[in-house]
């Protein structure tokens, strides 16, 4: 009979998942205006700035590391 060492670590991650959930649940009841419109597209668009000088800053460490 074999041992399942996955259950107690699949336990304590949903416990963690709904522990998140519960925090992210009182902080938008706390503040709704959090996922107004307006900053969502703040939010989307510096993140995605973010995400292209991330892109930039990988395609030039491989460019260095090909060298």
């Amino acid at each position: 009979m074999g041992t399942n060492s996955w259950g107690i670590e699949q336990f304590f991650i949903l416990a963690l998942c709904i522990f998140l959930v519960w925090i992210l649940v009182r902080y938008i009841k706390r503040e709704p205006q959090a996922l107004s419109k307006q900053n969502l597209e703040k939010s989307f668009y510096t993140m995605g700035l973010l995400a292209l000088v991330l892109i930039a800053f990988v395609a030039f460490g491989v460019f260095v590391l090909r060298i």
